[in-house]
């Protein structure tokens, strides 16, 4: 027990010290500005020019990053059913279980990609 907390306390210790080594360079770093439709902003970065269509372009850039992120989780829910299923010894009810939620991701994963498809039809000029 006493190993585990002091191996604990090592591993966040060692994360204070990388999150405080980055943020003092990031502290005494110049700001950097990007342009997305017309507005000075510190992260994204777009070709608009009109601020009614900068907005589209920031949506459809976190429209990507979120069917990036669902993405991930379906490829780790599959791995995850994917194991349980080998590890199931054949029992009827965890393998009903494990069908469920394979069923339930795929039914996910459609939805998804039916809202994907409508807000794609939205945006004016689709998804990039």
């Amino acid at each position: 027990m006493m190993k585990t907390l002091k191996m604990v306390s090592k591993i966040m210790m060692m994360g204070v010290l990388i999150f405080g080594l980055a943020y003092t360079v990031l502290a005494f770093s110049q700001p950097v500005f990007a342009d997305c439709g017309g507005v000075q902003t510190s992260i994204v970065n777009c070709n608009e020019t009109d601020p009614k269509s900068g907005i589209f372009a920031i949506l459809g850039m976190v429209l990507n990053v979120l069917t990036f992120g669902v993405g991930i989780a379906a490829t780790a829910g599959f791995i995850f059913c994917g194991y349980q299923y080998m590890t199931s010894k054949n029992e009827p009810a965890v393998i009903v279980k494990i069908k469920t939620r394979i069923f339930n991701m795929v039914i996910g994963l459609l939805i998804y990609a039916m809202f994907w498809a409508v807000i794609a039809l939205l945006l004016p000029g689709g998804l990039n």
